[in-house]
């Protein structure tokens, strides 16, 4: 589905936020590197949004983060509208504003947002996994990423978004379960948990979809020869187990 007229007033709006009062942030973000802790090790880190030091012709950007090493990543589209949406950037600098541009992932197509959460790859330093918040208002869950020397390499999708604690009474606003969520080696794969109160669960592979659980009861299990595997209170749920 191609991006709507509205949904490209939008990103316009945050582009001219951005320019005139610094770069948006999301909530709970540092401006400075955040270090990673043995107690810590499969939590999120923080790379600081800095402001938008490239000029492309074609690209409107959503927000720039300062990897640490020269390059950076952003969250673009391009200002036509295009069925592909917003896609993550890899590049570095040139002395002229323009880029020397390293990778570029596969797109988000009709979210509004593309927002990164940053971890370490635990099986290997110089990579990360990266959680990508897809969604309009509230978050449709997490399209994920390894990002390493090679390229942006997708591993699958996280069905699942956090329940905002902080919201009114009677109300289930969704957030994006990136923050709370820890990504842990297993084997040659990954073990992504969650330390959320409570997540919603938009498709449990069995036939329910928009189930409220306890955030510690969902896991996804990735590995090269499976892929994502959801699972819930320790039981794997596979669609051919009798889901949809």
């Amino acid at each position: 589905m191609k991006m709507s007229h509205k949904h490209i007033t939008l990103v316009a709006a945050l582009l001219l936020v951005g320019c005139s009062e610094g770069v948006p942030k999301e909530e709970g973000s540092s401006t400075e590197p955040v270090a990673t802790t043995d107690a810590e090790a499969f939590a999120p880190i923080t790379f600081p949004q800095v402001d938008d030091n490239l000029k492309h012709d074609t690209l409107l950007i959503q927000v720039t983060f300062d990897m640490g090493d020269g390059s950076f990543l952003i969250v673009a589209s391009h200002y036509e509208e295009t069925f592909d949406g917003l896609r993550l950037y890899h590049y570095r600098p040139k002395a002229d504003s323009s880029a020397e541009m390293l990778h570029v992932s596969a797109p988000a197509y009709d979210s509004w947002t593309m927002f990164p959460t940053f971890f370490r790859d635990p099986h290997n330093d110089k990579a990360f996994i990266l959680l990508t918040n897809l969604g309009e208002r509230e978050s449709w869950g997490q399209k994920v990423f390894r990002l390493d020397h090679a390229g942006f390499h997708p591993l699958g999708f996280l069905d699942v978004a956090a329940i905002d604690p902080q919201g009114e009474a009677g109300t289930d606003r969704l957030i994006s379960a990136a923050k709370s969520a820890r990504v842990e080696p297993e084997g040659n794969g990954l073990l992504f948990r969650f330390n959320a109160e409570s997540v919603r669960l938009f498709d449990d592979q069995q036939g329910l979809l928009n189930v409220d659980l306890k955030g510690d009861a969902v896991m996804y299990r990735w590995s090269p020869e499976e892929g994502m595997v959801l699972w819930v209170n320790d039981i794997a749920h596979l669609p051919e187990d009798g889901g949809a």
